[in-house]
């Protein structure tokens, strides 16, 4: 079993690297690309293809530390007026794509 200490430790330079990026949202002029609740990864974005970029940014450093992005955990939901507009898919480095939904829920709380 991996302690979460560990974890936090080998996690902090993904989260170092996905916010020098400067591609996730600003909430009172600081970026805010990536949240982090135990072993769960949130990537914010504002648009699809910054998406897609943090996605490659984080699996490369995840890639580095030999773990892996599980992508049927994984999906993508918009949020804002153009949610139900269709977009391109969002594809992990080598080729799945990552679904879209409408309603996620995060530690016990759905956004729809």
């Amino acid at each position: 079993m991996v302690s979460p200490y560990f974890f936090a430790l080998y996690i902090d330079n993904v989260v170092n690297k996905v916010n020098d990026s400067k591609l996730g949202c600003y909430m009172k002029w600081v970026c805010t690309s990536i949240l982090l609740y135990a072993d769960d990864i949130l990537l914010v974005a504002p648009s699809v293809t910054s998406l897609q970029q943090l996605l490659h940014l984080c699996e490369q450093d995840l890639d580095w530390l030999d773990m892996s992005l599980n992508v049927k955990k994984s999906a993508c939901i918009r949020i804002g007026p153009r949610f139900n507009i269709n977009c391109c898919n969002i594809v992990t480095r080598d080729g799945r794509k990552l679904v879209w939904i409408n309603v996620v829920r995060y530690l016990g709380v759905y956004v729809e």
